[in-house]
């Protein structure tokens, strides 16, 4: 409103103006406005002050509601008492000594391929040769063309394995330092690369077994070529996996044989394979190996005896017709020419021809039935060779190629020399009397909610020992949150709910229930008591004490001490326990942090708990009085702006009555001066 001086006349002079409306509306605004101020001002207090006292709550909630959950009580501590093993156990695992003998770590397979090469350019082979090996439930063929250096060899054996298999230079020093090297990606049997001759069984199923004289057993070559046969006697409850004792059983028989057992775990080899539930028989010298015996094939053996590997295959089907030309197997000429006729088909001359080559001593051929041929040698090498042109192009013919084909036992002694420098094995270990077997040093699945970390072996008769104890620290240290928690929150309780009767001076919340009896009630919890058999417990039976100004107290020791001589009777005092009545129904009584956190989840958690509701009435209120002190501005600003404009209007009269009396005294005064 503008503020101005409204002219008068006579009395009217000084008096009808805005001074007087505003002290006048000054006058109504305190009887009016103020007061709503006031109260507006006491909503926001209580609004900051309820704001505070809900994060205060939300602070003590938190070491309470751990408190209040069972699984708090489940936590566990573990402690070993060697470097073989680390361990680290789930909650909730039973309170135990676990004993475990760890007899080997898991680990890769490392392999030397070759002799020594003074480069890494050094040409591997001056032949076509082929390496073949068996790894993760794989064979790979690795063609090697003649003239390939040891680093292309290297790369070619990890492109084609994918990285499953990765060759390697490596620098060894001396004349030649190079060495090209095999290496398996993972670890464990399955890992392993077997070279040679391989058995392999199917899925052994597990359970108990019983091989007794004349049902199983294995013949073997020793350095010599000779062969002795191991028969496998073995009996088992059930409770090991059983291709992994059937391994160790191979084992044992062989490292009992004296010609054989210097032979283990290089030139001979026994693994598993298919996750350790399939077994492996091996001769890295490629010597032939055999199985036999009544159960063998219920053992998984689908064969009695290892498959030869071919030294040379056609390309493409033995031509048909007459064919001619000299083709020279080992030291044996085959005239083609007497041996065919115009009108056979191919499979027909193939036949005729792998005939011949089964003739020739220590040479063996076959065809598959669509005119292609395989040949096999005794003595691992055929050369195939021609005096003249017609020769070889009867070779050609034939769909075989000209050249020495060494067999891997020939290459071996020759050329590859393989030598295993690192067996790729499982992780072996035994718990409770089983022997069990992973293909990592991590362990997870053999005792239920507890992981193992195998680091190294431990000596024979002194097993690792995982103590599994109660983790009691952490509800120490939520115990220690809940008192200085409590602390704070109290002292924040206490002011804003004081009277002082001397100074009449109130807190904010002095009258309101719903804060005035959180103490009192969260008090009466804490005091909780129970009998137990002729014992009364309480809080204080751990330590925890208030003083006569409500401040709470804690006795570490006398809380520890408690918690660690009846681990079991604080769980039920602070969380609860299961109790059956009479009637055989059971029912659940609260711990005493159960009913703690059930109050002050009924004061903070949701829209509907006690101070969430008095918190919506304050912001309601506030509306309340944004409103109600709008309307009552309005009914000032309406009432005086009417009044201003009657002083106006007065004013006008007031100027009108002073204009005419001014006349009428004009007059009055003229007479008299005539007078």
């Amino acid at each position: 409103m503008a503020i101005g001086k409204i002219n008068s006349l006579g009395v009217g002079s000084g008096v009808l103006n805005y001074d007087v409306i505003d002290k006048l509306r000054e006058s109504d605004e305190k009887a009016m406005i103020k007061p709503i101020e006031r109260k507006m001002e006491q909503n926001v207090e209580k609004q900051k002050t309820l704001a505070e006292i809900k994060t205060l709550l939300s602070g003590l909630r938190t070491p309470t509601k751990f408190l209040a959950d069972y699984s708090s009580y489940l936590g566990r501590t573990t402690h070993v008492n060697s470097d073989a093993i680390k361990a680290s156990v789930a909650s909730g695992v039973p309170i135990q000594d676990i004993k475990i003998d760890v007899h080997q770590l898991a680990q890769g397979d490392i392999n030397e391929i070759g002799g020594k090469f003074e480069s890494r350019d050094s040409t591997f082979s001056e032949n076509d040769i082929k390496l073949s090996f068996f790894t993760q439930g794989k064979k790979y063929d690795i063609n090697i063309k003649a003239g390939m250096s040891v680093g292309d060899v290297a790369q070619l054996i990890t492109d084609e394995t994918n990285g499953e298999v990765t060759g390697i230079i490596m620098k060894t020093g001396g004349a030649k330092p190079y060495q090209l090297m095999l290496n398996s990606k993972g670890m464990g049997d399955q890992s392993r690369i077997y070279f040679g001759t391989l058995m392999q069984t199917g899925v052994i199923q597990n359970g108990a077994l019983n091989l007794e004289q004349g049902d199983f057993n294995i013949t073997l070559k020793d350095n010599h070529g000779n062969e002795h046969t191991l028969d496998i006697i073995l009996k088992t409850d059930g409770s090991s996996d059983s291709a992994l004792v059937l391994k160790e059983a191979i084992k044992e028989a062989i490292q009992k044989n004296t010609d054989l057992k210097d032979l283990l775990d290089s030139d001979i080899n026994i693994g598993l394979d298919n996750d350790g539930k399939s077994l492996i028989l091996n001769d890295l010298r490629g010597y032939e190996i055999k199985v036999g015996g009544n159960q063998a094939k219920a053992l998984g053996f689908k064969e009695t005896q290892s498959k030869q590997e071919p030294l040379a295959q056609s390309g493409s089907a033995v031509k048909a017709g007459k064919l001619s030309g000299v083709v020279q197997i080992g030291s044996v000429p085959l005239d083609l020419a007497k041996m065919t006729k115009d009108k056979n088909t191919s499979e027909q001359n193939a036949q005729i021809i792998a005939q011949a080559i089964e003739n020739i001593a220590g040479m063996h051929a076959k065809t598959d039935g669509q005119g292609k041929l395989t040949l096999y040698s005794e003595i691992g090498e055929i050369k195939i060779q021609a005096n003249d042109d017609v020769g070889k192009q009867a070779i050609a013919d034939m769909g075989l190629q000209a050249g020495i084909m060494q067999g891997y036992a020939k290459l071996q002694d020759s050329l590859f020399k393989i030598k295993n420098i690192q067996k790729g094995s499982d992780a072996l270990i035994s718990y409770n009397g089983a022997l069990v077997s992973r293909p990592t040093n991590e362990i997870n699945d053999v005792i239920s909610g507890v992981s193992l970390t195998l680091q190294s072996t431990t000596e024979e008769g002194k097993p690792a020992i995982i103590s599994v104890g109660r983790d009691t620290q952490a509800i120490v240290d939520n115990l220690k949150e809940f008192v200085k928690a409590y602390n704070e929150l109290v002292p924040k309780l206490n002011e804003s709910t004081r009277y002082d009767e001397d100074s009449k001076i109130a807190g904010i919340f002095n009258g309101v229930s719903d804060i005035r009896t959180i103490r009192s009630s969260l008090n009466s919890l804490i005091t909780y008591s129970e009998f137990l058999d002729t014992n009364i417990l309480n809080l204080v039976a751990y330590g925890i004490t208030l003083n006569d100004n409500g401040v709470m107290f804690l006795d570490e020791n006398k809380l520890s001490s408690a918690i660690n001589s009846n681990p079991k009777g604080t769980e039920e005092f602070f969380f609860g326990k299961d109790k059956k009545e009479s009637s055989g129904k059971e029912t659940h009584i609260d711990g005493v942090f159960v009913k703690i956190d059930k109050f002050l989840s009924g004061l903070v958690d949701g829209s509907n708990s006690r101070l969430e509701v008095f918190g919506s009435s304050l912001e309601r209120d506030a509306k309340s009085l944004q409103k109600d002190k709008k309307s009552a501005n309005e009914l000032l600003d309406t009432r005086y702006d009417t009044m201003a404009q009657r002083f106006a209007a007065y004013d006008n009269q007031i100027a009108k009555t002073k204009n005419a009396f001014g006349s009428v005294q004009m007059m009055i005064d003229q007479s008299v001066a005539k007078k």
